[in-house]
């Protein structure tokens, strides 16, 4: 299967996350690209197109079986090929990244936490033991770890990330505010808390709308009825 681009690999993603809920819940076996587009607001032909990327063929009239659907992505993924990563910087965002259920349904398990903290060195999240920061290199080295978690301070991160990939990091997924410089070939996830932020806020910018009696009653019967 050649390479996906980083656009089909994002949408990918948000078809797993909901084909996940549609099969966990009461919905129909089956799904149409209609209803996946209106769900994510996506052109039901491109959905046929993203999931002909990765070997579906959907049925006519019918649709796609959602779990079959989910396997072929989480296959095409690589979810179902468990890998490891750790995490360094075991503060509240670290701390709320080790218990979050969602690492396994994407195949990541976090096998080490580093701080260099004294007060957090020696504690315990979620089965791990909270290591020093000292330790970093000969554990990754020793381990081969391939994914590195940044949850450290912005100042920390360039130097941190040249250290993390000379000695055989792949990937990092970057939670800090800085801007992380790796070589050709190593991947940088940056996850940023402003970006939404800064959405949320032009979306606001705009006067306040009037909420009608009856828009008030319909929100209300959807929450009581999910």
């Amino acid at each position: 299967m050649p390479r996906l681009k980083r656009v089909v690999l994002d949408r990918l993603i948000r078809y797993y996350r909901y084909l996940a809920e549609v099969a966990g819940d009461r919905s129909p076996s089956t799904i149409t690209s209609s209803r996946i587009g209106a769900a994510l607001d996506v052109d039901p032909s491109q959905v046929r197109k993203d999931f002909g990327a990765v070997g579906l063929v959907g049925m006519s009239r019918v649709g796609y079986d959602a779990c079959e659907a989910c396997r072929a992505i989480r296959t095409a993924m690589g979810f179902d090929r468990p890998y490891t990563g750790i995490l360094v910087g075991a503060g509240k965002l670290g701390g709320a990244i080790l218990t979050s259920p969602e690492l396994d349904r994407y195949g990541l398990r976090i096998v080490a936490a580093f701080d260099r903290d004294p007060f957090k060195v020696g504690r315990h999240i979620e089965g791990l033991t909270i290591l020093p920061l000292r330790g970093l290199t000969s554990y990754v080295v020793e381990h081969q770890i391939r994914l590195a978690i940044l949850t450290i301070p912005s100042a920390a991160a360039q130097p941190l990330a040249d250290l993390l990939v000379s000695c055989g990091v792949e990937a990092i997924w970057n939670f800090t505010p800085a801007r992380v410089e790796v070589p050709r070939g190593v991947l940088v996830r940056n996850q940023r808390l402003t970006t939404g932020l800064g959405e949320i806020a032009y979306h606001l910018r705009a006067p306040r709308r009037a909420v009608r009696s009856r828009d008030y009653a319909t929100a209300v019967d959807s929450s009581e009825s999910s």
